[in-house]
């Protein structure tokens, strides 16, 4: 079969499969402004998932605090930026973000419907632990990118600054391993599997 023959069926192939990545949900919390790397990480004592979930809902739950009050304070903005006869692209950035702002709150409130939705049925848990398991890889990252910044420090600093940046990065790497093992946890392993 010549290469050329091939191509259809590659093609079919690489539109299902992006098909399906397509129908899969977006994740509705990024790190960033509204949703911070959560200041804590209580592990131990319980199943891997259930700390976990326990993070993650307190996370999930600050970061729509956070969008609520960024969409109140731009309400406000917009209302005296018309208010003022301000210029029409100032207004016009001003309802952007309100809308976005919108979106991601409606995004994050059905992110916590699913997180807190422990009765649904197998494709949902399946879901929900797709969502879970993005939002932990992301902390894991960032606690990857900030050892690695803080093992640089080290390296460049002198004394009991390099002491200190040398501890931070050993922290920062023993969370990242504790969360790593919590993430591999049987718990969360056979989560979804058998409902």
């Amino acid at each position: 079969m010549s290469s050329w023959n091939r191509l259809p069926a590659l093609s079919l192939s690489a539109v299902l499969l992006l098909g399906a990545f397509a129908a899969a949900p977006a994740q509705a919390a990024k790190l960033g402004p509204y949703f911070p790397l959560p200041n804590n990480f209580p592990l131990g004592g319980n199943s891997g998932r259930d700390d976990l979930l326990k993070i993650q809902a307190r996370w999930l739950e600050n970061g729509l605090e956070n969008l609520e009050k960024a969409k109140k304070e731009t309400t406000a903005a917009l209302d005296k930026a018309k208010g003022e006869n301000a210029k029409p692209e100032q207004i016009a950035a001003l309802e952007q973000k309100q809308t976005s702002l919108d979106s991601d709150i409606e995004a994050t409130k059905k992110e916590i419907a699913l997180e807190n939705d422990d009765m649904a049925p197998k494709e949902q848990q399946a879901d929900r632990k797709r969502q879970f398991l993005l939002n932990v890889n992301q902390w894991i990252q960032e606690i990857g990118r900030q050892a690695t910044q803080a093992l640089k420090d080290s390296i460049l600093k002198d004394g009991a600054e390099a002491e200190i940046a040398q501890n931070r990065h050993d922290q920062l790497e023993n969370l990242a391993d504790r969360l790593e093992r919590a993430k591999r946890d049987q718990s969360v392993e056979n989560w979804g599997v058998t409902r």
